[in-house]
């Protein structure tokens, strides 16, 4: 199977964890309607309901069904007593039939000289609503009616004794279609568009519901097939029929009621938890039991507070199946304890071993045996999305950075190192890496540890690269030393507390970034305001001045030009004082076309009437960066768009970033305006001439002496630091269970190839790479993969992240060779990448609980969403966690924006877990459970579960098997239960049928109330009622 391609369902679990029996289940309700002879499709299921609209002849949006108590009883009633076959053994439909039929005279529901009939009517042809189509589709008008279904007379036959109703032929009706006649042979094709959306492995249930004017008993019938086969035309889809339920009802004016019992079976029939326990039933009993655990999850709504005709919207998010199954339990009696505290304690997927490099070896046994699934996995079109936009998006920071870097650090490093380092360190990565989805860069805190780091060579006047060189090699030694006695397990303290503040800032300093950047512009290229008062454009327009004008004078050398209320004065020496006209340049606000105007002169110049505009590279620029980012956020949403096939969305959804980004390529390409471009390296040397062309950097050179190499232990302690904060801080992020990883983590692994990198980009003067958090979670997002199938009302289920290495090393690889595609990439205009920049950090900030959080204290209560913590947490405390965790943010943003500080900006990351740590004495562990995860080894947990083990509580018996019940006066009175069984009992399970009928609280369909004797005719049915009110009782439930 496919990558992506998975059943949609869960695991409702069973007691030895096997529940490979249930499939997904397709069911279908066929009706046949009085005086037609044709079964008619009117619902189906696969996760909601969906009816047939005649009156539009197509199919309803899909609902959630709302179904009368008084159907869902009287199924269990019928179930209760009407024909079941469990196991049965049939090859096709008339196997089926005749089971039922014989079932049905056998229980005296019907007599013999009905069984044929009973059969003939079960065996009328079929029509699909897929069928309905075309131009054989029934004209207005026609009903599908026929004279009779069935010709009845006298048997011909002299020794058949007596007299009786038979069936002697089936004719298809005159009214009848071809689809009819091609349906009895079975001949009609399968709705195969609409089983493209049902899960591999699908299996179909037929309902049949319909009136029938010669019984006088409703009949009922269940029949599970021990073997699912495909029955001709029974459903619309190619599927095996596994389940048969048949419910035929006399004509009356209850008729409608039936239907409503089918729509009841149908709907049990799409509910997961019912398919669970149907497929192992064994007797009426079990199947009894299935449907009593369905109505005890039933919700009942009041009929006066809302409308039952309305369709109910499919919820976005369906509830989790293990309540219900904890309730099932407790139906049957196996009490179970709920914790109180949900959650387990954070990292525990990773521990110390207690073994030199123990951490590592458990890393590669467990990457192992997916390796190469990483590679297999990568086959689809998503991984070339994914590919082609993490390519623009490395490369904007990488350029920028390596621009940054040969300025900080005086051309010591540029951008073919930053370029190149990436190239080498993300093929290396991608191939032996623990968490390959991780996308390494050149980060902020590192720019800023280089920068302290030259400065400090210059004091000290020693050189940087070499001095560099050993930082890296102290980095590498601390790196692995943390690899070998498993220091990764460390992990487990970093809580999405420190995980949200630090990728909160990150994020935080991309879409800072982007716009800063975006306003940068406007320096190199300032908004031309007033185009037709600038100097520069002033050829473009004269006044023309005659010298018989009487505005105009000449005195000496110099023209004045006389108005009212003031004059202008211009040197002559410029002008040739022989010609009768002259032509007089604007000069910004002195003299203006206006003045001009004014002074009766003429305007002259083809700038006068059509004014020279200048291009404003800005503001194409804003127009660029915001479109980018308003064009990808609108596409990216485009998978949940309602027109469209999902293929077609899906696709564009996944290429979103790509279509914006060349859009807007064009778009400046046509336009012509001079934007900032990209700007790549053409050349394939270092950047600093002192090199001489060299890539190894020398460990020493000409200046730094041998003591250089241990001074060298104290910035590659600090680095060390730096490195493994945002190392596997970011990994962490990415391995959230949320994400559904199945390859499993890898941080020792992770760490032991970042020191390896470290080391070698150190020697041959690169910058070093680790953990890009934005790149990361944009790469993990841009490999979602989703439910390929999805029912009708039903969003696409998440399935997990598609892991693999191949989108990574192809990234890695392109970026490398972007030095000869210089020509290309220098047509990308920059405000295009920072929108994408914008567009990455926002996505990043918007999946942040935190984010949600700050949200909450501009928020009513009565608008706030109905998240999980606000449930068990009191909104003052959850407000309390947000200032503290925006206050640490505030912080860490104040220290890494001061250069004299920065350098403490990875130890301030480090010190957010002791900041969580004091959180355990603010907050207790059930308000941290849900605000936060439990850090591993809480003292403060334990004392809690130490208290709440040593207090009382009331009506429940604790260990000792002593319950406590608390009196008026103060006193508890004390109650042995070491001698009571604690289990429920099954058999003292209310019966839901039973209780009903023996009050007054409901109406039931009564199948022994049927007049006998045929006094109010064949078709008589009365709704029984209680003879008197003396009849309801209260039964004890409890001895």
């Amino acid at each position: 199977m496919p990558a992506g391609q998975k059943e949609v369902g869960f695991d409702v679990g069973t007691e030895d964890g096997n529940d490979g029996d249930r499939k997904a289940l397709f069911c279908e309700m066929l009706e046949l309607r009085p005086g037609q002879s044709v079964w008619r499709e009117t619902a189906r299921w696969v996760k909601f309901e969906e009816d047939v609209e005649e009156d539009g002849n197509r199919w309803s949006k899909p609902f959630v069904a709302s179904l009368s108590m008084h159907a869902v009883m009287e199924l269990r009633n019928c179930l209760a007593k009407g024909s079941i076959q469990l196991g049965a053994t049939a090859q096709s439909l008339n196997e089926v039939w005749g089971m039922l039929a014989d079932d049905w005279v056998n229980m005296k529901l019907i007599p013999g000289t009905l069984h044929e009939a009973v059969v003939a009517t079960l065996s009328q042809p079929i029509r699909h609503q897929h069928q309905m189509g075309g131009f054989l589709a029934p004209k207005k008008g026609g009903d599908d009616r026929a004279a009779s279904p069935m010709k009845r007379s006298q048997s011909a036959d002299p020794e058949s004794g007596p007299q009786t109703p038979s069936i002697l032929t089936t004719q298809p009706s005159m009214a009848s279609t071809i689809d009819d006649l091609a349906a009895a042979d079975g001949k009609l094709s399968t709705n195969k568009r609409f089983f493209k959306k049902l899960p591999p492995g699908c299996e179909s249930a037929a309902i049949l519901v319909g009136e029938l004017e010669f019984i006088r008993k409703p009949l009922y019938g269940f029949v599970q097939l021990a073997n699912p086969i495909q029955l001709k035309n029974l459903v619309e889809v190619p599927t095996p029929t596994r389940y048969v339920f048949v419910a035929l009802a006399p004509r009356a004016k209850g008729g409608r009621f039936i239907r409503e019992v089918g729509r009841t079976m149908g709907t049990l029939f799409s509910d997961a938890l019912f398919q669970h326990e149907a497929v192992s039933v064994r007797d009426r009993d079990d199947l009894l039991n299935a449907v009593d655990n369905f109505l005890g999850c039933t919700t009942v709504l009041p009929p006066g507070e809302w409308n039952p005709t309305i369709r109910i919207e499919p919820p976005t998010n369906v509830q989790s199946q293990e309540n219900r199954m904890q309730q099932k339990h407790l139906r049957e009696g196996v009490l179970q304890e709920v914790p109180e505290i949900p959650h387990e304690a954070h990292g525990s997927d990773i521990r110390r071993t207690g073994r030199i490099c123990g951490g590592l070896i458990d890393d590669i046994k467990r990457k192992s045996k997916w390796y190469l699934h990483d590679f297999k996995d990568a086959l689809h079109i998503q991984s070339i999305a994914s590919i082609i936009f993490l390519y623009f998006a490395s490369m904007t920071p990488l350029v920028t950075f390596g621009g940054l870097m040969s300025k900080m650090l005086h051309k010591r490093m540029g951008a073919i190192e930053t370029i190149m380092g990436r190239a080498i360190s993300g093929v290396f990565w991608g191939f032996t890496a623990g968490q390959p989805i991780v996308i390494l860069g050149s980060t902020g805190p590192i720019l800023v540890f280089e920068t302290i780091t030259y400065e400090l060579c210059q004091l000290m006047d020693i050189e940087y690269l070499n001095f560099r060189v050993w930082i890296g090699f102290w980095s590498t030694l601390f790196l692995l030393i943390m690899v070998i006695f498993d220091l990764s397990f460390l992990v487990g303290y970093i809580t999405r507390f420190t995980e949200e503040s630090f990728a909160a800032l990150v994020s935080a300093i991309f879409v800072y970034e982007s716009i800063k950047k975006l306003l940068h512009i406007a320096e190199e290229r300032p908004v031309q305001t007033h185009p037709d008062r600038n100097p520069q454009i002033a050829h473009l327009c004269f006044c023309n001045v005659t010298r018989d004008h009487p505005n105009a004078i000449f005195t000496g050398n110099n023209l004045i030009v006389n108005a009212t209320q003031k004059y202008f004065k211009f040197e002559v020496s410029t002008f040739n004082l022989h010609d009768m006209e002259i032509a007089l340049p604007f000069n910004g606000s002195y003299f203006s076309k206006d003045d001009c105007t004014k002074l009766n002169f003429t305007l002259t110049g083809i700038g006068c009437d059509k004014p020279f505009y200048e291009p404003n590279a800005f503001l194409l620029s804003v127009c660029l960066f915001f479109g980018t980012f308003i064009m990808s956020r609108m596409l990216k949403a485009f998978k949940f768009a309602p027109c469209f096939p999902t293929l077609v969305r899906q696709t564009v959804s996944d290429f979103a970033v790509i279509i914006s980004i060349f859009t807007f390529v064009m778009i400046d390409y046509l336009l012509g305006i001079d934007t900032p471009k990209l700007e790549v390296p053409d050349k394939f040397e270092p950047t600093y001439y002192g090199r001489q062309g060299e890539w190894i950097v020398p460990l020493f050179g000409n200046k730094n002496a041998w003591w250089t190499a241990l001074l060298a232990a104290v910035p590659g302690l600090l680095a060390t630091i730096l490195i493994f904060m945002d190392q596997q801080i970011t990994t962490v992020i990415v391995s959230r269970k949320e994400n559904k990883l199945r390859h499993g983590v890898g941080y020792h692994l992770d760490l032991l190839m970042t020191a390896i990198l470290i080391a070698l980009l150190s020697w041959i003067g690169m910058p070093w790479m680790i953990a890009d958090t934005v790149l990361s979670l944009t790469h993990s997002s841009s490999l979602r993969m989703e439910s390929d199938v999805a029912a009708p009302g039903e969003r696409p289920t998440f399935l997990g992240i598609r892991e693999q290495r191949v989108t990574n090393i192809i990234i890695s690889v392109l970026i490398g060779v972007s030095i000869f595609l210089t020509k290309f990439l220098q047509m990308i205009p920059m405000p295009v990448l920072f929108g994408v920049f914008l567009f990455m950090g926002s996505n990043a900030l918007l999946g942040l609980q935190f984010t949600d959080r700050l949200k909450l204290v501009l928020m009513p209560l009565k608008y706030q969403p109905d998240y999980v913590y606000l449930r068990h947490v009191k909104i003052s405390r959850v407000h309390l966690f947000t200032l503290i965790q925006l206050l640490c943010l505030a912080l860490l943003w104040v220290l890494k924006s001061f250069q004299e500080t920065a350098m403490l900006f990875p130890v301030m990351v480090g010190a957010l877990v002791g900041v969580r740590k004091l959180l355990d004495y603010i907050f207790t562990q059930k308000e941290l459970s849900y605000l936060d995860d439990l850090m591993p080894e809480s003292t403060k947990r334990r004392k809690e579960d130490r208290r709440k083990s040593q207090d009382v509580q009331f009506f429940k018996p604790n260990a000792e098997g002593v319950m406590h019940i608390p009196l008026p006066n103060g006193n508890v009175l004390t109650v042995p239960m070491s001698e009571m069984e604690r289990r429920v009992s099954t058999a003292i399970r209310p019966n839901f049928s039973s209780q009903i009928q023996d009050t007054q609280l409901w109406k039931n369909i009564s199948t022994e109330e049927i007049d006998r004797d045929g006094k109010n005719g064949p078709h008589a049915v009365r709704w029984s009622t209680p003879t008197s009110p003396g009849t309801a009782e209260t039964k004890k439930l409890l001895p």
